[in-house]
């Protein structure tokens, strides 16, 4: 049996330490993973912080996310009603427990059967050209709006059936993004105040309902993902809050993921290099990367990118009655932060763990079991991590074969908003 022991709190950091932390948590709290490693590296794998109200446990070790995932799961509840993503989502797959989250769940799965998913393809590659013939020949691209509008597009298509046209996108970018700085962190996080969704957000839910309604007006029984919501709940309301947590899941996940790939190629020129190789060289390179294409390189850089920069890096709980993870005792009410980012990042259990080495994904090794967690664990994993996958290869692969991306020096740092993303950031591109 683990011994139990007292949780130590960043009250007991060095002054500078100390303050370091507070600065880095209250710059808009983009900074809050900077904040994390500092304490990890000085307290351990387990934490509180202490910053007005924002008093959560912190969790990062294997064995205590083993058991916050798995074992001990139905001690620790998933979203506080106060919480902007429980008031955005209502009762939707990512903010509920027990047996209303598992429903939702055996519903939306045939959509994410591998069989399903290699379909998309053809439009996964038509996403990338068409954002393609935006760019110049030769200039800056922001790289997260780009790869935000394939992941966008690459997923109403996929999961709604529905084409978003560029003046559809143009219409609704605004309400997206007011979206996602909605559920990120900010000022509610320390002060426990959260306001109701602004109203830039309701044309994005005015979309989905209008989705929703001509989907059940029409009966269709396609086992899409939109079908089998509509064909599953007779509440618009419901499914609204269902797709929305999807889309805005779905997409933003996708978005970073390759936004960081494309940047942490561009700072290794070497990677950079090999990974355009193999795309170029592959067979049919004449015409589109296939769902079953042998890139081992290519896959390799994702997931490297994941462990170093998961988009969704910290799962956030709260326990429902006391809990002991990993020997450390969780009184019950409290918030728990599972960092992902932070195991990922150890250098106990990864060498050189910070940095960007796709070569450590190509000797056949295998990570530690709950090490790598870029689409969490346990039952909850992420329903749509076969689709993230496929569409990071497909949608990297295309990159690679038509762009070439110049090398830069500049210093990469993160922003966390709704998911954890390169802070600015253009690269220079030459279109073939």
């Amino acid at each position: 049996m683990t011994d139990v022991r007292a949780i130590p709190g960043t009250g007991q950091l060095p002054g500078r330490d100390g303050l370091r932390a507070l600065w880095a948590v209250r710059h808009g709290m983009a900074g809050l993973y900077e904040a994390l490693e500092l304490a990890r590296d000085r307290l351990g794998e387990a934490f509180q912080l202490g910053f007005g109200r924002f008093q959560p446990v912190v969790i990062s070790g294997p064995e205590a996310l083993h058991e916050a995932l798995v074992e001990r799961r139905g001690s620790l509840s998933w979203r506080s009603e106060g919480d902007p993503v429980a008031r955005l989502f209502g009762r939707s797959i990512l903010v509920t427990d027990g047996e209303e989250h598992d429903r939702a769940r055996a519903v939306m799965a045939p959509a994410f059967t591998p069989e399903r998913l290699r379909a998309h393809v053809p439009a996964m590659i038509e996403a990338v050209d068409r954002e393609l013939a935006r760019w110049p020949r030769e200039g800056r691209i922001e790289v997260v709006s780009a790869m935000r509008r394939i992941a966008w597009r690459n997923f109403e298509r996929a999961f709604f059936g529905h084409d978003l046209g560029d003046d559809e996108l143009r219409r609704l970018w605004p309400a997206l993004l007011a979206a996602l700085r909605y559920i990120g962190p900010g000022p509610w996080v320390v002060t426990g105040r959260t306001g109701d969704p602004p109203e830039k957000i309701f044309p994005l839910e005015e979309h989905l309902l209008g989705l929703i309604r001509t989907r059940r007006a029409g009966g269709s029984t396609a086992e899409d993902l939109l079908g089998l919501l509509v064909g599953a709940f007779e509440d618009d309301r419901r499914v609204r809050d269902h797709a929305l947590t999807m889309l805005i899941a779905g997409h933003d996940t996708s978005t970073a993921q390759l936004s960081w790939a494309l940047h942490l190629l561009a700072r290794s020129p070497g990677w950079l290099a090999r990974a355009t190789r193999e795309v170029r060289s592959a067979p049919g390179n004449g015409g589109m990367p296939g769902a079953g294409a042998d890139l081992p390189v290519v896959e390799a850089v994702l997931k490297e990118a994941l462990r170093l920069w998961p988009p969704i890096h910290l799962g956030a709980r709260r326990a429902t009655e006391d809990v002991v993870l990993g020997g450390w005792p969780v009184p019950r009410g409290s918030r728990v932060l599972l960092s992902y980012f932070l195991v990922q990042r150890d250098p106990a259990r990864w060498e050189r763990a910070g940095e960007f080495d796709p070569g450590r994904w190509l000797g056949g090794g295998a990570p530690g079991a709950f090490t790598y967690l870029p689409f969490g664990g346990g039952p909850r994993n992420c329903i749509g991590a076969g689709f993230a996958n496929l569409e990071g290869r497909i949608v990297l692969a295309r990159l690679l074969q038509r762009v070439d991306f110049a090398v830069t020096r500049r210093p990469l740092r993160g922003a966390m908003g709704a998911t954890l993303e390169p802070r600015g950031g253009k690269l220079l591109v030459r279109v073939r």
